[in-house]
Formats: structure tokens, C-alpha cells, sequence
């Protein structure tokens, strides 16, 4: 199987990412959730099931009793006292011959087998998500060490038009906007630094952790983007795409729900038996099987009227079937969508990062020869001070486009699925209570 079916992230090779996906698919209380979600749907398929098969109950008791009677001046007043202790053994069935049941079966079933599709794409979305946070929080790392060399290099300017000031080549108002503008990149630091626990924060949260937990690696560059991976033909979005999936299996659940609706309207066979044995004298449940009886019965139970409520009750399932139709067509559609946004938004940010890379180079011209010219006296200082706020400006902007280019392509993976998800299974222990 190609690399980005199975484990996508692995293709940016940034071990980091790979633990972070692991333990998010392991600790995330949203996917522990959708894990509950699949038991309570699998407890009701088996629960349908359940009906399939007679219904057996066995019930006794014990009660005893003391009735005081008077027989007058003769007989004076007696009691009597009367123990009843009843076993009883009864089943009973539902001969499914329109199959009614089954149809609910087969439909819970189903049921349970899209909210298992309903939970691979949660960790679709999950891995996504953490991935996305990674990035974002490199991309911070990344600004963080830019501004610091921007610093440094508004340091270097400055010192430089200090020294020319000395000689009486620069002005009093030149060093005043060369520390403006090393005061205007200062500034951006603590806008970084918020970004940057903002952004670990939210990874904490993705992987299960309070947010003062994570203490991820340091990372101040962005890891390479990958080839890109084949997209396939729109078909395969069905076998790939878990809320593809999702959709059908519930579009098929409504349609045997229709069939169950329609069986609910003919005649029902139900057949039973009981047998027991009751007893007024505990001292003779000894001889229980002298006095054993049995019975059986059968009974057909044919709806004449009903005031239109089974009716009722097709026609709405028959409307289910139209919603469900419609969500599976949406669903299909969404997925195309997301699969054609992603590409073209990767391939145009592609194009805007190689003109960004062009700006970079011709802002770094531009601060040259402004600074060659104020050298030689040929202009003020304004035009290198622009030339610089410029240039920081646009490397700035870069290292943001960089971590944009790799957020469509985490899209574009999410958008075409995989078969990874197939492998997941449920955590060992309960996810951990931290904090």
C-alpha cells in the first residue's frame, strides 16, 4: 500500500509529528467518545438480534398466609394458615415471516457500521488537526528565530548610522527611525510568543494533554513538502473516505427500516408455552413433577385499524430514505469539493511562494543599493529604511506561506482518505485523566 493510504504524516519524516498522531489516537477524549459511541450501537445491533430468539422467563415466589375464623361458644376461634409457593417456566416467539425482525436487525447492524465509519473519520479529521497544530507551532519557532536575526541586523544598521552621525555624515532624525524601526521588529516578538503557546496549547488538547503538560521539541524550520500523491479516480473517494462510507451504510439502514415498517402492517405469528407448578404445602415441593402442567398457545395478530399509524410510519421511513439519499449524494460531492480545493489551493500557493521567494531576492537587491547610495551620499536614509521594513516584511510573509503550503497539503490528504483507519482499535485502558 502507498505510504499516504497508511500513515500520510509519516511522508513529512518529522518524528515529532508521528508520536504526536500516535498518542492522539490513543488519548483524544473526542475519540474516546466516538469509541463509546460505537459500543452503545453495537449493545443496540445486538439488542435487535436479540429478537430473533424466544423469550424464556422463569418466575417463583413464596407467599404465606393466616385467615382467624370463630366456631362460636362450641368450636371457640381457630386459624389456618396457608403457605403458595408457584414455579413457572414460559417462552414465547415471534414466527419473523415478513421478516420484520430481521429487517431491524439487518438495519441496527448497518447502524453500527457506519457510526464505526463515523469514528474512522474523526481520526481522519484528528490527524489532520495535529498535524496542522505541529506546523503552526513550528512555523512560530521559525518567526521566532527570523525576528532574532532581523534584531540583530537593526542593530548592525544602527550602530552604522550612529558611527556616520559621529562624523557628521547622518543625521539626528536617521538614528531616530533606525530605532524605530528595531522597536516596530521588537514588538513582533510577544505577538510570536503568544501564537506560540496558543498553538501548543491547542496540540495539548489534540493528544489528550493539559495545555502547561506538552513541552514539545524545539523546532525553528518547517519540514520539506512531500511528493504529491496520486489522487486516484472520484470513485475511489467511496472506499476511501470514511464519511462516504458512513452515509451509504445509513441510506442502506433506512432502506431495511422501510421493510420492517411495511412487515409491521401484515398479520404476526406468535407462539408460546408455560409450564409450572405451584404448591400449597412447602413440605411437598419434594414432589414437584407430580403435579407439573403445561400449555402451549399460538395466536396471529392481523392490524385491521389502526387510525393510519403504521401507514404513518412507512411513509416516514420511505422520507428517511429520501434524507439519507440526499446525505449520501452531499457526502460524495463534499468529498469531490474538498479533493479539487485542495489541489488548486496547494498548486496556487506553490505559485505565490515562488514569487515570494522572487520579492525576497529583489527587496535584498533594493536594501543594497539604497544602503550604497546613503553610503556615498546620494539619498537620505529613508529609502534604506524602507528598503529594510520591506525586505523583514516579505521573509516574514515566507515562512507563513511555507506553513500554508503544508496545511493544503494535509488537506488534500485528509480529502482523499485512506485505509489506515481500518487498523485502529480501541485504547487498552481508558484514556488518561491528567490535569
Amino acid at each position: 500500500p502507498k505510504a499516504y493510504e497508511e500513515r500520510w504524516w509519516v511522508t513529512f519524516e518529522d518524528p515529532a509529528l508521528d508520536a504526536f498522531v500516535a498518542q492522539a489516537l490513543t488519548d483524544n477524549l473526542d475519540l474516546a467518545q466516538a469509541w463509546a459511541r460505537l459500543e452503545q450501537a453495537t449493545a443496540l445491533a445486538r439488542q435487535a438480534a436479540a429478537d430473533l430468539w424466544p423469550e424464556i422467563a422463569v418466575e417463583t415466589g413464596y407467599s404465606k398466609s393466616q385467615s382467624n375464623f370463630s366456631g362460636g361458644d362450641r368450636l371457640g376461634t381457630f386459624s389456618i394458615t396457608a403457605e403458595r409457593i408457584p414455579l413457572t417456566i414460559g417462552a414465547a416467539y415471534e414466527v419473523d415471516v415478513w421478516k420484520r425482525i430481521a429487517s431491524l436487525k439487518r438495519g441496527a447492524v448497518l447502524d453500527m457500521e457506519a457510526t464505526r465509519e463515523d469514528l474512522e473519520s474523526i481520526a481522519m479529521t484528528l490527524a489532520a488537526q495535529v498535524a496542522e497544530a505541529w506546523f503552526s507551532l513550528v512555523e512560530q519557532g521559525a518567526q521566532t528565530k527570523l525576528l532574532d536575526k532581523q534584531q540583530e541586523t537593526g542593530r548592525t544598521f544602527l550602530e552604522l548610522t550612529h558611527l556616520r552621525f559621529s562624523q557628521g555624515l547622518a543625521s539626528a532624525l536617521d538614528v531616530y527611525q533606525q530605532r524605530q524601526q528595531l522597536a516596530a521588529t521588537r514588538a513582533e516578538v510577544p505577538l510570536v510568543e503568544s501564537r506560540k503557546e496558543v498553538f501548543r496549547h491547542q496540540l495539548a488538547l489534540l493528544v489528550g494533554d493539559p495545555p502547561r503538560a506538552l513541552v514539545p521539541p524545539e523546532r525553528d524550520k518547517l519540514p520539506a513538502l512531500p511528493p504529491l500523491p496520486p489522487t486516484g479516480l472520484p470513485s475511489d473517494l467511496l472506499t476511501r473516505r470514511p464519511d462516504v462510507r458512513s452515509a451509504h451504510l445509513r441510506l442502506a439502514a433506512a432502506d431495511y427500516r422501510v421493510a420492517a415498517a411495511v412487515a409491521a402492517r401484515l398479520p404476526a405469528l406468535r407462539i408460546g408455552a408455560e409450564t409450572g407448578y405451584e404448591t400449597r404445602d412447602i413440605d411437598e415441593i419434594e414432589n414437584i413433577f407430580d403435579n407439573w402442567i403445561w400449555s402451549l398457545f399460538a395466536n396471529i395478530t392481523w392490524p385491521v385499524f389502526d387510525g393510519g399509524r403504521r401507514k404513518a410510519e412507512v411513509d416516514r421511513n420511505k422520507a428517511v430514505v429520501k434524507e439519507s439519499l440526499g446525505a449520501y449524494g452531499q457526502a460524495m460531492l463534499r468529498a469531490l469539493q474538498e479533493v479539487e480545493d485542495a489541489l488548486i489551493q496547494e498548486r496556487k500557493q506553490a505559485e505565490f511562494l515562488m514569487e515570494l521567494e522572487r520579492q525576497v531576492g529583489l527587496a535584498r537587491d533594493t536594501l543594497r543599493e539604497a544602503r550604497m547610495r546613503y553610503a556615498n551620499g546620494l539619498s537620505d536614509y529613508l529609502p534604506v529604511l524602507a528598503a529594510l521594513e520591506s525586505l523583514q516584511t516579505v521573509e516574514r510573509s515566507q515562512i507563513v506561506a511555507e506553513r500554508q503550503l503544508l496545511s493544503f497539503r494535509v488537506q488534500l490528504y485528509r480529502a482523499l482518505g485512506g485505509t489506515w483507519t481500518l487498523a485502529l482499535e480501541p485504547p487498552a485502558e481508558p484514556p488518561r485523566g491528567k490535569g
